[in-house]
């Protein structure tokens, strides 16, 4: 990969930005809403339409500019010539800009107030910061209408454009350097702080922003007291034997790559290489399967159902990609029933990462990547062949 300097995000286009806005835009007018709101605390939404980390937006949806606040004085970018400065009165002046905006008895979308279909997947509560919100945003304006919008922004950011799956390629090449990294440094013996300290600092090195990636370590074939970190888990060391699993995350542009890559520090015992054969199998079928118009139900059933071996069987595992979770979370614990008649579409990214399993889910294994929908399936980022890595 290039060096560091010649890896600097310089941001996205202008027209990228009109393409967001005009999308937003439209879907926020089809629900008869008069306004599209990201409050304090929804800080992806505001980020998406602004390229401010921190930012509060309100954007009319009859084409008038959207006002941005954000935290500091006097600031702009490409994308925002004119700002708002919070000094720390975010519930105050959003309240205002609603009525600057004319917004008195307003229909007003608020993004981020509870879990969405696609975005905030993991957070079915909302992300906003209540209180500011209910107390004096609404009390500000008694005669508007507030309902929740998130899906108005998410199904936006659902289906990536071409900027943004080359930022996706970026990440992804990010996270796969971070895996080569761990393979080259994992031996019996090593500080785990330190290996997770090295994989950060190659990915920080080739241009990712941080982000706090998950390793997890313990005994082959016992799931059930690995220990998972998402920080350098200080006094642990690799041991003989150990599965070093993993999910390396990266950013660039915004946009989140992950890569799953098991590592077992020692031979595979013969009876694993069957489930890893399955996983490789189910694995590489369903990027066929993900194509424009396959429902996830379908992704669901056709993964669930895919083994066809005694004694092993497959389950999914895939969540969305992006700005953070920019689709749905299909896992052992979300079912995925409520978007089963959801279908994917082109530029839709994911991390898929299928189990193979023995019945009881004692033996478990699954390798991973970040993946776009393309016309003719799904597209992986990363290069590396499906499967376990041995150390010996």
């Amino acid at each position: 990969m290039e060096a560091a300097a010649d890896l600097t995000w310089k941001g996205y286009s202008v027209a990228e930005r009109d393409r967001r806005w005009k999308a937003v835009r439209e879907r926020g007018a089809a629900a008869g809403l008069d306004c599209v709101f990201v409050p304090l605390g929804d800080g992806l939404d505001g980020e998406y339409l602004t390229g401010f980390t921190t930012a509060v937006v309100v954007m009319p949806t009859d084409g008038r500019l959207p006002i941005v606040i954000q935290d500091h004085k006097g600031a702009t970018n490409a994308w925002i010539r004119e700002t708002r400065y919070a000094n720390r009165e975010w519930a105050q002046l959003s309240a205002q800009a609603l009525l600057d905006a004319g917004m008195e008895r307003a229909r007003i979308g608020v993004v981020g107030l509870k879990g969405g279909t696609v975005t905030h997947v993991r957070a079915p509560g909302g992300v906003v910061v209540h209180t500011p919100y209910a107390q004096d945003v609404k009390g500000a304006l008694p005669h508007a209408t507030f309902e929740d919008a998130t899906d108005v922004v998410g199904f936006v950011r659902y289906v990536k454009s071409d900027e943004e799956i080359e930022c996706l390629r970026r990440s992804a090449a990010l996270a796969e350097a971070g895996v080569e990294r761990m393979v080259e440094l994992a031996r019996p013996g090593l500080d785990e702080a330190v290996l997770y300290a090295s994989v950060t600092e190659r990915m920080l090195e080739l241009g990712s922003a941080y982000y706090d990636w998950a390793l997890e370590t313990g005994p082959l074939g016992h799931e059930e007291v690995q220990h998972r970190s998402t920080v350098p888990p200080v006094g642990r060391r690799l041991k003989a034997g150990e599965l070093v699993n993993n999910e390396v995350t990266a950013i660039f542009g915004s946009m989140l790559s992950q890569e799953v890559q098991p590592i077992l520090l020692g031979p595979l015992p013969q009876d694993w290489q069957p489930l890893i054969d399955l996983q490789r199998e189910v694995f590489e079928a369903g990027l066929d399967r993900m194509r424009p118009g396959v429902t996830f139900g379908e992704l669901i059933d056709f993964t669930n159902g895919f083994s066809k071996r005694p004694g092993l069987n497959t389950a999914i595992t895939l969540h969305g990609r992006g700005m953070g979770d920019d689709g749905p979370l299909i896992t052992a614990r979300a079912s995925g029933s409520s978007i089963r008649d959801l279908a994917l579409q082109k530029g839709n990214a994911f991390v898929w990462k299928p189990y193979a399993q023995t019945p009881d889910a004692r033996w478990r294994f699954n390798f991973g990547a970040t993946v776009v929908i393309g016309e003719n399936g799904a597209e992986r980022l990363s290069s590396r062949p499906p499967g376990m890595i041995c150390i010996e």
